[in-house]
């Protein structure tokens, strides 16, 4: 596989570029790290994998610098408006009064304390 990359970072045997695909950033582990500055526009070959870690880690088989006219231009940002929602208006909560409702029945029915029964 092919990438074409900026060259952010020059550390001991490797590069981190930047993809220009897919702008993310990416460490090349290559023997010829030396050979580039920071701001060379590369092209990596490379078989392919690439590892899950953060960033990704790729091995380059072969690496060529490219001259900087053959930079493509710059995509412009992407810039989505704010979502504005309208405000969400639920109805007032109505708590029903203390204790338990009489749901209707006759006061002798309702739960509760009783008067005392009367001996006759």
């Amino acid at each position: 596989m092919i990438m074409q990359a900026i060259v952010i970072d020059v550390q001991w045997n490797r590069l981190l570029v930047q993809d220009l695909e897919t702008r993310q950033r990416v460490i090349v582990h290559t023997p010829d790290a030396r050979w580039f500055i920071a701001g060379d526009l590369v092209l990596i070959w490379y078989n392919g994998v690439m590892t899950k870690s953060i960033p990704p880690q790729i091995t380059a088989l072969r690496i060529a610098t490219l001259p900087p006219e053959t930079v493509p231009p710059a995509r412009p940002p992407v810039f989505f408006p704010p979502i504005i929602r309208p405000p969400v208006i639920r109805p007032p909560f109505i708590r029903p009064p203390f204790g338990r409702p009489g749901a209707g029945r006759p006061p002798q029915n309702r739960p509760g304390p009783r008067p005392p029964r009367s001996r006759r």
